[in-house]
Formats: C-alpha cells, sequence, structure tokens
C-alpha cells in the first residue's frame, strides 16, 4: 500500500557561488523550500498528508534557517525503520538506455555474482567491460542520474532525479566510488579525471556499491539510469537495475 506520496519542491544555493546554476558545480550547499504539496495518484487521498508552508529564504541572510508552520497527518499504516534507513546496494542487472536502439559511443557490458542474503556483507563481484570508442570522460562533461522506484508491479519514473552541467568525471568519482575504483582509477594519469577512448575493464573484482552522499534510502527496487554527455551530444545511457535492503551489523 502507498501510504504517502509527497513532493518537496527544493531550490539549492551553493555556499559562496553566485549567478552560477547551481548544477554546474559539485560542492557544499545551502537548501531551502519553496512549496510543499501533495502528488496523490489520481487525485485519491493517501493516509499519509502534509500541510506545510515555509518563510522565504533570505539571500542576503543565507544561514538564517527558514521556519515552518503545519503539520503532517497520518490517518493509518506505520512508519518505523523497516521501511528506510542505511542499506547495501546489489545490483541485478546490467543494460543500455539508447535511445531508438542508436548505438552510443560509450556502451558497458556487464555481469555481476549473485547477492547472497545469508552473506549481506559479501560484495558483488563483476566482471566485463567499458568501452569508449571516442569523446573523453572528463570534467567538461554533464552528467544527469535518474532513479526509478517499483511499486505495485511498475515503475515510478524519475522519483529522483540529479543533473550536473558539468564535472561529470569528479561527480562519478565522489558519488560511485566503489564503481571509480574497479573501472577508471587504474588508469588515472596522475590522478588526473581524465579518460580517453579505449576499453576499460574488469574480471571477477568485488564492488562495493556505497554512495556515500545517500547514507539512507527507502527499502526497494530501483532503476538507475546514468547519462553522460557533452553540449548536445549524448555519450551513454547505462542502466542498472538494482535494490536496496536493510544493512546488517
Amino acid at each position: 500500500m502507498i501510504m504517502a506520496s509527497t513532493l518537496l519542491a527544493l531550490t539549492l544555493c551553493s555556499a559562496g557561488i553566485q549567478g552560477k546554476a547551481i548544477n554546474s558545480v559539485i560542492g557544499p550547499f545551502i537548501a531551502y523550500a519553496e512549496r510543499f504539496y501533495m502528488c496523490e495518484t489520481d487525485n485519491q487521498p493517501l493516509l499519509w498528508r502534509w500541510f506545510l508552508r515555509a518563510t522565504h529564504f533570505n539571500p542576503l541572510r543565507p544561514k538564517e534557517l527558514q521556519r515552518l508552520t503545519g503539520n503532517v497527518t497520518a490517518t493509518g499504516g506505520l512508519l518505523d525503520d523497516s521501511d528506510w534507513g542505511p542499506y547495501i546496494a546489489y545490483v541485478e542487472r546490467f543494460y543500455m538506455c539508447e535511445p531508438d536502439n542508436r548505438p552510443l559511443p560509450w556502451r558497458w557490458v556487464l555481469r555481476a555474482t549473485h547477492f547472497n542474503p545469508f552473506k549481506p556483507k559479501e560484495l558483488q563481484r563483476v566482471t566485463g567491460n567499458l568501452t569508449f570508442s571516442s569523446g573523453l570522460l572528463d570534467d567538461s562533461d554533464w552528467v544527469k542520474v535518474i532513479v526509478d522506484t517499483r511499486s505495485n508491479n511498475q515503475w515510478k519514473e524519475n522519483a529522483y532525479v540529479l543533473k550536473f552541467n558539468d564535472h561529470a568525471c569528479r561527480a562519478i568519482k565522489v558519488n560511485i566510488p566503489g564503481f571509480y575504483e574497479q573501472f577508471l582509477k587504474k588508469r588515472e594519469v596522475k590522478g588526473a579525471c581524465l579518460f580517453r577512448p579505449g576499453v576499460y575493464e574488469t574480471n571477477d573484482a568485488p564492488l562495493n556499491w556505497t554512495f556515500p552522499n545517500v547514507p539512507a534510502l527507502p527499502y526497494g527496487q530501483y532503476r538507475f539510469r546514468l547519462m553522460i554527455g557533452k553540449a548536445k551530444n549524448l555519450y551513454a545511457c547505462f542502466v542498472a537495475d538494482a535494490r536496496a535492503v536493510p544493512k546488517t551489523d
């Protein structure tokens, strides 16, 4: 049962950056809410609802916290740590999301060992390759991540959307360090985040699917789409079907 489905319109104000699109940089930020509302399916009232309003963000006093007024009302259901929290992520399938079945210059062919629920701390082992036939992966590229969630036997698209207008290489290195470590780090030249066309392989390598900037998630099934390009050119559209399960001590 979907007990609540809410949207929070957020605007991000990057610390120390003025006059530049927020998603063109990576760094510390201040978040503030502009509007709270519901996204109830077919206008059907759900068991949990919120009615909130916030004071306006003052860009001249960015450290001044917003003040909230309102309520969250739950008429049924139960929210506890069984729904959300620290997690272990594992991948079930890797594939491509090339538009109109048009081959893109960057592709991956990967497979992972099955996740063992009786040994949850045992890392998946990944075999396969990334192939870049043209273009560079560096910090002049953009990257977009779209995460879909699975509910009631169907995909709920665009549950989470992140876009960086540049610094793609750094974004991958910082946010998906296990993947970067296995496929790209060994090909670094003097620590530079720059990778040329070629084949980047790994064979039966343990891969730690940790996301340092996302320490907690709702448990469940996810479809993770990673798109990379430069200007109007799309280089890659990678997809991984994954799950997040409770993290054990």
